[in-house]
């Protein structure tokens, strides 16, 4: 059965006190790019993961905004990777 919890427009520290030392399914509310860096200000919590194999199961699903974070990092941040272009067309 799938629990879905949604607690949405929460700083990472508030995050990090509620969920110490799990896998989460997040949802990036408030970010910007630094640096060649994305970092993520606001978050959803869509809900916790049991482990790291449910982890890397979401992460393969997630899409858009969606992503999965350990709460054992103290800030969340990702480096940005360009679209690749096709034969020279980027879209």
């Amino acid at each position: 059965m799938l629990k879905i919890m949604a607690v949405a427009g929460m700083q990472w520290s508030e995050v990090r006190e509620m969920f110490p030392d799990k896998f989460l399914l997040l949802e990036d509310l408030k970010s910007h790019i630094e640096n060649g860096e994305l970092h993520i200000e606001e978050v959803a919590v869509i809900r916790p993961l049991k482990d790291g194999k449910e982890a890397m199961d979401e992460l393969m699903r997630a899409h858009n905004k969606v992503f999965v974070y350990h709460t054992k990092h103290e800030h969340i941040s990702m480096p940005v990777r360009p679209k690749p272009a096709y034969r020279g067309y980027m879209q």
